[in-house]
């Protein structure tokens, strides 16, 4: 199953991919309590320094950046100054 999912999306399956996923994880996937764990935290996780952790994994931590900052509320209105 997991090797078919990887095939899917043209990654290869390889012993570190599941190093990779749990990383994945930690950065999109929030905690029961709403809030996301920090890079330092994972890194700590998977036995990195912060720094290492960054090298490797910082692309999941700003997946969908542009997508985050989209998510204003409707109830703000903004008046162009003409």
């Amino acid at each position: 199953m997991l090797k078919a999912e990887a095939k899917q999306e043209r990654e290869v399956l390889t012993p570190h991919s599941f190093r990779h996923r749990f990383a994945y994880y930690g950065h999109n996937r929030p905690q029961e309590d709403g809030m996301y764990r920090s890079p330092k935290k994972i890194a700590e996780a998977m036995g990195h320094t912060y720094e290492t952790h960054l090298l490797s994994y910082a692309r999941f931590d700003s997946k969908d950046l542009a997508k985050s900052f989209d998510q204003v509320p409707n109830q703000i209105k903004i008046n162009p100054i003409i």
